[in-house]
């Protein structure tokens, strides 16, 4: 304190922020908290990777350009246009397992200093049943000489969740070469140094495309964020095109993560806490935070650890294409009602249970006993790997 007197505004403005910092609880807080410091001031941190990562669930189609240009619009006029916006309901609801307080999120972004004026453009979406692809990015020019890539997790489309699924056997999956393709196209735009970021998927996406984007764009990349995103089919982490990027790698997981653990991890993680409970700690929002950094503990909970172990356990059991077999008739089961997202998934199974009833009669019987072989493999390694089915539901809930 005895050379506060020496310090420029913004600095003092800095350390009275510190120390008010365990106030500072979750995503909300942390923006309304440090949201009068620019980017030249308080750098970005992985608190902010977090929430450029959220923002790319909005959607922002015909309000952000899909053009990569340093002067697109900023995110304060972007918001204005969002709740202007004649279609503000369907550009409202993100989904099923997204959570609202994305609104919110917006909202208060633009009302600040760090965050108002970034300049916000190639928003790109992509939805393809054939392909079994669902894609959606944005790229973040924050005002610090950097350019922000981001890319969106799965959204409530059952499309999206299939083609998480599709990871379990096929490497790479359309999404992630469609990522590489737009971490190039945003680099080629852009001389200075690019961080990648993304929640979920996202943040596997995110890996992916710093891995295999070449040397000209990963010469330019200094920080990589996952955030609970899932694992590869195959270990990447041993490839020579990852080891220039296994550095800038930083990965994020809840204490009770299930998402995160999924398939071959990526290199080292740090465990965040979570006021929510089970799977529902994918939910960034409940993420706690110290500050401008997040709140960790030494690891993982043995819940975590046990569903890992037993989803990792089951698929040594089964081969490419029984989980490929696997995949493909739960997918038609869930889309005999001719539901297009998890939210009218939840409507139409309380409606139509004769119809979801009748798709699994008319499954072949060859293909029945084999999905009862495997479901039957997976409760033989929950068994081994979790002492009592009240361990597993307390998990999975």
């Amino acid at each position: 304190t005895k050379y506060i007197a020496f310090l420029s505004p913004y600095q003092y403005l800095v350390c009275m922020k510190n120390q008010e910092q365990k106030s500072v609880q979750g995503i909300l807080d942390y923006i309304k908290w440090r949201g009068d410091l620019p980017f030249s001031v308080d750098p970005i941190n992985e608190i902010d990777a977090l929430i450029f990562s959220q923002l790319s669930y909005l959607n922002f189609a015909e309000i952000i350009s899909p053009e990569f240009s340093k002067s697109g619009i900023t995110l304060a006029q972007a918001s204005r246009d969002f709740f202007n916006s004649s279609d503000l309901e369907k550009r409202s609801n993100p989904g099923l397992f997204i959570n609202d307080l994305l609104i919110q999120m917006l909202l208060e972004m633009a009302k600040t200093i760090r965050y108002a004026d970034m300049s916000l453009c190639g928003y790109r979406e992509t939805l393809d049943t054939e392909a079994e692809k669902q894609f959606a990015a944005v790229t973040i020019y924050p005002g610090d000489g950097t350019l922000f890539v981001v890319y969106r997790g799965t959204d409530d489309t059952l499309v999206g969740w299939k083609e998480d699924f599709n990871m379990a056997f096929i490497t790479p999956i359309p999404s992630q070469i469609e990522a590489v393709t737009y971490l190039q196209q945003a680099a080629s735009k852009h001389w200075g140094k690019i961080r990648v970021a993304g929640h979920s998927k996202g943040g596997n996406l995110a890996i992916y495309a710093s891995t295999y984007c070449g040397n000209k764009t990963q010469r330019k990349i200094i920080e990589v964020y996952n955030n609970d995103g899932p694992g590869f089919a195959q270990d990447i982490t041993k490839t020579t095109e990852y080891q220039p990027i296994a550095d800038k790698v930083q990965t994020f997981v809840p204490q009770t993560s299930i998402i995160g653990m999924l398939l071959e991890q990526h290199g080292p993680y740090k465990t965040v806490k979570s006021t929510e409970v089970g799977i529902m700690q994918h939910d960034p929002f409940s993420w706690e935070l110290d500050g401008p950094m997040f709140d960790t503990i030494e690891n993982v909970t043995n819940q975590s650890i046990a569903i890992d172990k037993t989803i990792k356990a089951w698929l040594k059991t089964i081969s490419q294409e029984e989980r490929s077999l696997f995949v493909d008739t739960l997918y038609k089961i869930l889309t005999c009602t001719n539901a297009a997202t998890l939210s009218q998934l939840a409507v139409d199974f309380k409606k139509n249970p004769l119809l979801i009833v009748k798709t699994l009669i008319g499954i072949d019987q060859e293909t029945r006993s084999m999905i009862w072989q495997i479901l039957q493999q997976l409760f033989k390694s929950a068994k081994q790997t979790i002492p009592t089915m009240t361990e597993f539901m307390k998990i999975i809930n």
